[in-house]
């Protein structure tokens, strides 16, 4: 669905809900990271922003948590819509992607019912909080105007690095290129006081460490903090940061605090100078002079004109292409092999992080025989576009490299856009044709950098090749759908 253009006032509300973490959780993935998260950094909460003008709504929720799958992501996407009264289609859910969140239902498998009963809890606890920041951000609606910009901020380093075997590792390059933009929506009354901020960056918020086992909002939360002093509830967004980590990369200390703070210090320090540079109520005037002395003066002068000339969301499911599923026997063959790998760790008391991975390999050699039983070759994934005047966000269900953002960004015909992934669920990680191994992606290879291994997330093999060329092309034309 989408709207066309109009012209009018803008009304902007804001809010924000804690979702509840029982200690004791377990986290998601492939869990280097210890279990179970025994303390609480900061809370986890999702904010929620409602733009409204001429009978309709946008809602953007920003969401500190790790991956929320389709099942969820559509049954917040529901039940916000029915509460601001705008179609789910218009309903934004970005997760931050912190490692220390909680895992939810749909990406971990409990082997425990004490484990599988706290997920479900947890669950029901992010759609009641995502519900409540919307209907508290409808309840605060007023006036508004909207204001962008872009920043820099120098926190992230390409981590795909090459080994001495020359197989991809996860590490850091430091001269790679990356995409160190910052996008900034300033959101302000009538007299220009901020209602609320959002940012949009692309890296792994993961500081807070394999070691820490606290739950926290990682370096997106201590930008919020830093924000916030200016006025205003802050938002942030994940953009495209799956080949992306923090230059000081995973945390290692137990107390990962003092990194985590200073890097979402340098980020929301960013934000606050754009942000600052943005005027939403005044423009600067006519040249003046004073007097006969020479002195010129610049008055500012109060911004005319609507507020709100464009307010509409679309958002279509794309059909992608999985890479070449093996035959039945070899997976399973492979099931076999990994429920026997992990039967003999536990048999022999092996650390608790070997037979996490274990666990995980022989859960996933499940769900490829399964797929291959199916026949599954496809894998579906929700694209989102936003527009407010001349700023549109572009969201994916996918865990997207930076390259992929940049090249949707200097195609799209509207002239602020941000590009966003872990949006509204969840279809795995998105390399490029060319970031996938030469020779191709094999079932039978355990591979040192995450997106190459679905494993980590329950996906029977990774998406083809042509799957990022087919989601540029599919989300250029959404966006110019709403130019």
């Amino acid at each position: 669905m989408s709207d066309t253009p109009h012209k009018g006032a803008l009304r902007a509300g804001v809010a924000r809900s804690v979702v509840e973490v029982e200690l004791g959780m377990r986290g998601p993935g492939m869990r280097a990271w210890c279990d179970p998260f025994v303390a609480s950094e900061t809370d986890l909460t999702i904010t929620a922003l409602v733009l409204a003008g001429d009978g309709r709504a946008l809602v953007i929720l920003g969401c500190d948590l790790g991956l929320l799958g389709f099942g969820a992501s559509g049954e917040i996407r529901r039940r916000v819509a029915e509460v601001v009264g705008t179609p789910a289609s218009h309903v934004l859910l970005n997760c931050s992607h912190t490692h220390a969140a909680p895992a939810t239902p749909e990406w971990h498998v409990a082997d425990d019912d004490e484990q599988r009963a706290m997920e479900q809890r947890y669950e029901a606890r992010i759609i009641s909080a995502a519900t409540v920041a919307a209907a508290d951000a409808v309840k605060a609606l007023r006036p508004a105007r909207i204001g962008s910009g872009w920043g820099e901020a120098p926190i992230g380093v390409y981590r795909r690095e090459v080994g001495p075997d020359g197989r991809d590792h996860l590490g850091e390059v430091p001269d790679h290129p990356i995409d160190g933009s910052v996008g900034v929506l300033r959101i302000d009354d009538l007299e220009g006081r901020a209602i609320a901020t959002t940012f949009s960056f692309g890296c792994h918020p993961v500081l807070f460490g394999p070691r820490a086992q606290a739950t926290s909002s990682d370096y997106p939360g201590a930008a919020r903090v830093v924000i916030e002093r200016s006025g205003g509830l802050s938002v942030f967004l994940q953009g495209c940061g799956g080949n992306i980590n923090p230059r000081y990369g995973i945390g290692y200390e137990v107390d990962c605090r003092d990194t985590k703070d200073r890097e979402g210090a340098v980020l929301g320090g960013e934000v606050v100078k754009v942000s600052s540079g943005i005027r939403t109520h005044v423009r600067r005037g006519p040249r003046t002079l004073l007097g006969t002395v020479g002195i010129s003066l610049w008055p500012w002068l109060p911004v005319d004109g609507p507020a709100c000339t464009y307010l509409g969301a679309a958002d279509r499911t794309l059909t992608l292409p999985l890479s070449e599923l093996p035959s039945l026997k070899t997976a399973l063959e492979l099931e076999a092999r990994y429920r026997a790998e992990e039967a003999d760790l536990r048999e022999k008391r092996a650390p608790k992080a070997d037979i996490s991975v274990a666990r995980r390999w022989a859960q996933w050699s499940a769900r490829l025989v399964a797929a291959v039983r199916e026949g599954r070759t496809t894998s579906e994934v929700v694209i989102q576009a936003m527009r407010v005047n001349d700023v549109a966000l572009l969201a994916l269900s996918v865990e997207p490299f930076f390259e992929t953002g940049v090249a949707i960004k200097e195609r799209s015909p509207i002239a602020h856009t941000q590009v966003l992934g872990y949006s509204n669920g969840y279809a795995g990680y998105l390399p490029r044709a060319e970031d996938h191994p030469p020779g191709g992606w094999s079932v039978h290879e355990r591979y040192a950098v995450p997106d190459l291994y679905p494993q980590s997330w329950l996906q029977p093999v990774i998406l083809h090749p042509d799957s990022e060329q087919l989601v540029v092309e599919a989300s250029v034309a959404l966006l110019r759908q709403l130019a």
